[in-house]
């Protein structure tokens, strides 16, 4: 469409650009849309209706009704004033003038993130396009066009994202995640500054009594009361997390006062002298808080971390309800375990266990009717560790399974060697818990006794009695198919766990061993002597044999051969003894001088 239009002078390239987006007048400089407009500002106005037009110096002469109305402005709001004078935060207008300034020099388009401030005084962000309009050559007439694209609602859905990533939903509190990024940012801004940081780790004393006791939808209320405490504590320095379960951390940034964590986790420890308050129920619980400090005792994120949760564990072995500052000299049986833990891993793959043998005593024929098979451990840096140590940690881990397996195998192995020089000794073998209760158990047994060639009859399986009280059913199909191949089974330390008559009656058990603290006090301590007295007629009124641990005097052989009791074994008679001593020491030893 072209307009016939009064010619008095030739507007400039400028003038022409302001007259197309003048508010107030009609266009008065326009012969042909093509002339002037070129095709991609045809596309922006079309597409982008959030226009801003400025003059060299960055003031406004033109503002789109749909931007105005966008920031709650009106025309004559804006109509003059200094664009810079919308954009929200310093560093921002410092942008958006280095992008100005970049635009005239070089004439390309720049695009940078800003938030706007609306009448208001909330905010609006956008994707913002700087470009020069065209001119013959830049001058000081020079027009800015400035394009926005509304992006407010999805950066805020990107931070709800975030949010879902870096909250944790039950507790309210920063996760695990969250608090990972803060430490090593945190972490690195320590690196060339004289800047401290502390994290404390929060672990809480008895949860697993509460929600075992009153279920977890109580423990999850217990762990979201405890949360909304902690979060208390959060200021500029200092924020909360929830690390894992029912762990906290805390992370106290910028930390100029060396026992600023030390203070703060006294504060926290206070809060827990209070009861919570969980479903009209008054709730006491403790925490057990572990410090380190950023860079005093640590200096990367995970050495932090690691010393923080030693330190913690520290404080709870002492006694729980407490905090500790880690030091490098500090061990806790936490470390012992995780040591314990990785060098048996190594001891699985070489040959550092050992089996040594304890004679047992057939107490009416004062011969060596078997022995039993007892682990031992050498480790080429930790020494000697004794079973005490070692067994419970193998059995938490579950490496107790591979080294039941080298034991049962190792001990059959030596028993048929022993059998084929014409000692037919039964070898008593510990089975844990863990071993026993495998659907695999029976077939792995027979495998062994059919690999080595030993006769079932001269294997004994020592399970404590503990073991039959769960799962019964299945405990009892296991010992029937174990009896049906021959093969004996012993209670081991009979006495010291739950006992229930009833298991006696129904499992097709062979041996009863009365535990060696019965026997340790028996010829002083008239309860220890009705306990062993009683134990030793059960047996016999079932048909069940009975052996004594833990004989060291001839008193307690005199004893036990008034209550008849079936085989002992114990220091009086032997140490366990090596594989090759086993058979010289049979050969050489007088039982009757020693009975």
């Amino acid at each position: 469409m072209s307009k016939q239009l009064n010619k008095k002078k030739v507007p400039s390239i400028s003038q022409k650009w302001l007259a197309l987006f003048n508010k107030e007048e009609e266009n008065q400089w326009i012969e042909k849309d093509e002339d002037i407009l070129p095709y991609c500002l045809k596309q922006a106005i079309e597409e982008v209706a959030l226009i801003v037009l400025t003059d060299f110096s960055g003031r406004i002469v033109y503002m789109s009704d749909e931007l105005l109305t966008k920031l709650d402005y009106l025309w004559r709001d804006v109509n003059g004033h200094h664009y810079i004078n919308l954009i929200d935060t310093v560093s921002m207008k410092e942008n958006v003038r280095k992008s100005l300034h970049d635009v005239l020099h070089d004439g390309k388009k720049r695009t940078i993130e800003t938030v706007h401030r609306k009448k208001d005084g909330t905010s609006v962000i956008f994707d913002t396009t700087f470009l020069p309009l065209p001119q013959s050559k830049p001058s000081h007439d020079q027009l800015f066009l400035i394009l926005h694209q509304d992006t407010t609602l999805l950066n805020k859905a990107e931070e709800m994202i975030n949010d879902l990533v870096t909250l944790d939903l039950a507790t309210g509190l920063r996760n695990r995640k969250q608090f990972d990024q803060d430490l090593a940012n945190y972490v690195r801004k320590t690196e060339n500054s004289r800047k401290q940081i502390a994290i404390l780790f929060l672990d809480l004393d008895r949860f697993k009594f509460y929600n075992d006791t009153l279920g977890h939808v109580t423990g999850d209320k217990l762990i979201e009361a405890i949360s909304k405490e902690l979060k208390l504590f959060e200021n500029n320095d200092v924020s909360v997390y929830r690390y894992d379960g029912d762990e906290f951390t805390v992370l106290i940034n910028e930390s100029n006062i060396g026992d600023s964590g030390m203070e703060l986790a006294k504060a926290i420890l206070n809060r827990f002298l209070k009861p919570f308050v969980v479903k009209g129920n008054e709730l006491f619980i403790t925490a057990s808080i572990g410090i380190a400090r950023c860079p005093e005792t640590g200096t990367t994120a995970s050495q932090l971390v690691q010393q923080a949760e030693a330190a913690m564990h520290y404080a709870k072995e002492r006694g729980k309800g407490d905090y500790q500052l880690y030091f490098p000299s500090l061990k806790t049986h936490h470390t012992e375990k995780l040591l314990i833990e990785t060098r048996l891993r190594e001891a699985l793959g070489g040959n550092s266990f050992t089996l040594s043998y304890q004679p047992q005593i057939d107490l009416k024929s004062k011969q060596v009717v078997g022995v039993e098979a007892l682990i031992r451990w050498e480790d080429n840096v930790l020494g000697k560790i004794s079973p005490v140590e070692f067994i419970p940690v193998a059995e938490e881990t579950g490496l107790i399974v591979q080294i039941g397996d080298w034991v049962l195998q190792e001990a059959c192995h030596q028993a048929k060697i022993w059998y084929d020089q014409g000692f037919h000794l039964r070898i008593g073998v510990n089975i844990s818990p863990i071993q026993f209760q495998r659907p695999d158990f029976v077939e792995k047994v027979n495998g062994i006794l059919q690999k080595t060639g030993l006769p079932p009859k001269y294997l004994d399986l020592e399970i404590t009695e503990n073991d039959l009280l769960y799962n019964r059913d299945e405990c009892y199909k296991t010992l029937k198919r174990l009896k049906e191949s021959g093969i004996k089974i012993s209670i081991d330390d009979f006495g010291t766990g739950y006992s229930s008559l009833s298991y006696l009656r129904r499992f097709p058990i062979d041996t009863l061993k009365i535990d060696k603290s019965f026997i340790k006090e028996v010829i002083q301590n008239i309860n220890d002597q009705a306990i062993v007295t009683s134990i030793i007629q059960l047996a016999h009124n079932m048909n069940m044999r009975v052996i004594a641990e833990g004989v060291e005097t001839s008193d307690m052989v005199a004893f036990l051969n008034d209550r008849e009791c079936d085989e002992m074994q114990g220091f009086l008679y032997s140490m366990p003894l090596k594989k090759e001593d086993v058979i010289p020491f049979i050969n050489k030893t007088e039982p009757q001088k020693v009975l």
